[in-house]
């Protein structure tokens, strides 16, 4: 099963949780908030409402990452299930404060973003 989309689809969407993380960190001090460690960071990550959108791509990785280290090897099903769940998680939810709408709004404003997005898109249609 060293053809499943899942481990590279995995690494794209640690690459992209760190754009996002930059792009947030980046708004989050231009608004005049100062962070004075990469702890302090790690802090407001896991603990400010702010960041609180990112953390669910980020358990979205953990859940591929355990699956990955699963013995018995992990199902195709599984597989292909989590790969359902990150692309329902970046474009499936259009309500208001959803991961999905902070997504796109993120795509809009930060190239880099787009381009890691489009990349993602590519590897499901592939």
């Amino acid at each position: 099963m060293n053809d499943h989309p899942l481990p590279a689809l995995r690494n794209q969407l640690l690459s992209l949780h760190k754009l996002l993380m930059n792009a947030e960190r980046a708004a989050y001090e231009a608004e005049g908030n100062e962070i004075r460690s990469p702890m302090e960071f790690l802090k407001l990550l896991m603990e400010h409402e702010r960041f609180a959108w990112l953390r669910q791509l980020s358990q979205c990785v953990v859940m591929m990452d355990e699956a990955m280290e699963e013995k018995p090897p992990v199902t195709k099903e599984r597989k292909d299930a989590l790969v359902g769940e990150a692309r329902h998680l970046l474009m499936g939810s259009e309500e208001p404060g959803s991961f999905a709408v902070r997504y796109e709004k993120a795509r809009k404003h930060d190239a880099a973003v787009a381009a890691a997005h489009a990349e993602i898109c590519k590897s499901w249609n592939s």
